[in-house]
């Protein structure tokens, strides 16, 4: 019997690094069907019915230790994986660079703007959450600037966003 090892981290939502005792390999897809390459220059396409064990495997090239990992192949993979997960954070990376730049999300402008409001809290009156203007979730017609503390906003009732933690 031997020795098995494998450890998959995922980077992005549908993207994972597997790392085994024979090498490293990148898959990009969801449960189904996903495509991998590996460094033993093997690449492969799989594709299955999730929860029932059944699934066909496609090796477009196969490989040997002696192999480099397919460049072409890895480069098309990797850049999917990216693009992949540039959709899916889209609106993090933009208060990231928002941030950075030091530009104002809509709801941040629309706070300042506002002469009569001061405070640095937005709330939710539909869901009773309290979020940081900057937030992904401080969007919508129901979202309203506040003067009152977190402390008051709790003891009224609402909670803290899970996301932006004000």
């Amino acid at each position: 019997m031997g020795l098995r090892f494998r450890k998959s981290i995922t980077i992005f939502p549908g993207v994972k690094l597997n790392i085994s005792k024979s090498g490293l390999s990148v898959s990009v897809g969801k449960k189904g069907v996903h495509a991998s390459a590996g460094t033993s220059g093997r690449k492969s396409v799989s594709v299955g019915v999730p929860g029932t064990g059944l699934s066909y495997t496609k090796t477009i090239s196969g490989g040997s230790k002696k192999k480099a990992l397919g460049i072409g192949f890895t480069v098309v993979v990797i850049t999917i994986a990216v693009i992949m997960g540039i959709i899916k954070y889209k609106d993090r990376i933009g208060a990231a660079f928002s941030a950075l730049t030091g530009q104002k999300t809509a709801v941040e402008t629309t706070v300042d703007t506002d002469p009569a409001v001061s405070g640095t809290l937005v709330i939710n009156p539909s869901t009773k959450k309290i979020h940081l203007p900057s937030c992904r979730y401080a969007t919508g017609d129901k979202v309203k600037p506040t003067d009152k503390t977190k402390d008051q906003l709790i003891k009224e009732g609402y909670e803290a966003c899970k996301t932006c933690k004000p």
